[in-house]
């Protein structure tokens, strides 16, 4: 009776929080496919971006995958700023000023490339995201913390060292990663190369959980009121 008991519980836990299941019957092909046909178009202008990408579609989940999708299709992963950003982190996480300065130039640098180039590290995926989510009328925040990769610990991070998404869709908040969505660096040329992969699109929290860890826990979306 107790193992039915705990397994009743853990079950209840598991629909309470959002994931992507909870949009099984949405075909997200029509936002794909309006994703693909705006490829290429620039960041210039990004209320007509979005309405562009959205205004066929008609619920927020499918328009939110319209944006994500093209995010992931059109902004390329930056290597060398990337690189050079956790460098200057590394070597100033004793000079709070210095380490300031750092980030306003380093800001500075992602947002021009991301316009310019189309290329970007975490937060500029991050960003974007929010923005377009905003500006389609979507409730989206950039959330902070540490990606882990290749099995390392959280705990062998000093200094958060990543950025994704969370967006409000039906009144339930859900976690996405753009920037482990759209692509690799080939370590041997240090290019980009898009392999868009949806698996972090809405990825139930205790999955997400395993390679993101926020800064502030609330974004786990782990606890009770998620």
């Amino acid at each position: 009776m107790k193992c039915i008991l705990y397994f009743l519980i853990f079950t209840f836990a598991l629909m309470l929080h959002a994931q992507r299941t909870d949009f099984n019957e949405i075909s997200f092909e029509k936002a794909d496919k309006i994703a693909k046909q705006y490829k290429g178009e620039d960041l210039y202008s990004l209320p007509i971006l979005t309405l562009r990408l959205t205004a066929q579609l008609e619920t927020d989940v499918e328009r939110f995958r319209a944006i994500y999708s093209w995010v992931c299709r059109n902004i390329k992963g930056d290597y060398n700023l990337t690189s050079e950003n956790e460098h200057k982190r590394r070597k100033f996480k004793d000079s709070p000023e210095a380490l300031a300065l750092w980030n306003e130039l380093c800001k500075r640098q992602v947002f021009k490339r991301l316009r310019e180039e189309k290329e970007t590290l975490c937060t500029g995926y991050a960003f974007l995201i929010k923005e377009l989510a905003n500006l389609a009328g979507i409730e989206c925040e950039i959330v902070h913390g540490y990606g882990r990769m290749n099995g390392a610990k959280f705990a062998d991070t000093a200094m958060a060292n990543h950025s994704w998404n969370a967006v409000k869709l039906n009144g339930k908040w859900y976690l996405c990663d753009a920037t482990w969505s759209s692509g690799i660096i080939d370590m041997n040329t240090y290019l980009f190369e898009f392999d868009f992969d949806d698996s972090f699109f809405l990825m139930h929290p205790q999955e997400f959980a395993k390679s993101h860890q926020p800064t502030e826990q609330q974004w786990t979306l782990l606890g009770p009121e998620h």
